[in-house]
């Protein structure tokens, strides 16, 4: 918890300085995201992808930023039972929810941006991203008749963490003097962990491709 403090206490400085214009670089940026995720270890394929970005661009080519993103996922387990049909036309099916899975995934990025100088309006641009995350997985329990020691919560309930890295890629769009869409793909190399007893490490795989859009503006 004292590592995620200090980090966390890092993107606040880093945000106020930048929107105070006192950082030492050409221009401060404001970034704020939005996409896909489709991490392996996840059941359920991908989830919603937001995040929010602060830092400076050196020149018309590198950027330095810190930012904070939210993934989140949820599922649920159902037992199905008693279908029934009706003179061939329509079809029914009971349905109980047993519980609710979700994912949370928290990464904090410091990431570098390269834009290269190719076009006018829409120019082609390179980053990757090293940080820190902070994972959680959780069950829900719907059933009332059912004890929850009755069902197998599975051993990976709780949260983890971990070091990571990410490779992004995608198209830089201006909008206005000092505002530019961004259009990107990236894979994410993640894999958080816990200690277990004995030892032992428990995994989870964060890994995965991801799809988003974010709107920049500078003088911030």
């Amino acid at each position: 918890m004292r590592r995620i403090a200090i980090l966390i206490a890092a993107y606040l400085l880093l945000a106020g300085t930048a929107g105070a214009g006192m950082l030492p670089f050409a221009n401060s940026l404001l970034t704020i995201k939005g996409g896909y995720f489709n991490p392996s270890g996840v059941k359920g394929g991908g989830g919603l992808l937001l995040g929010l970005g602060a830092g400076n661009a050196v020149d018309d080519m590198v950027s330095l930023s810190l930012g904070l993103e939210y993934f989140g996922k949820s599922f649920e387990e159902k037992l199905e039972a008693d279908t029934a049909s009706t003179a061939g036309i329509t079809s029914t099916t009971m349905v109980k929810v047993l519980y609710e899975h979700k994912v949370t995934y928290l990464p904090l990025w410091a990431s570098l941006n390269l834009t290269l100088p190719l076009g006018r309006a829409i120019k082609p641009y390179l980053g990757g991203d090293l940080g820190w995350g902070l994972a959680r997985v959780s069950y829900d329990y719907k059933d009332t008749d059912i004890a929850e020691s009755a069902i197998t919560q599975g051993p990976d309930n709780g949260f983890y963490g971990g070091l990571g890295w990410r490779v992004r890629g995608g198209a830089r769009i201006r909008l206005g003097l000092r505002s530019a869409l961004l259009l990107e793909g990236s894979y994410n190399g993640t894999t958080v962990s816990r200690e277990e007893d004995g030892g032992w490490e428990r995994e989870l795989d964060l890994s995965g491709l991801g799809l988003g859009a974010a709107i920049e503006m500078k003088g911030f």
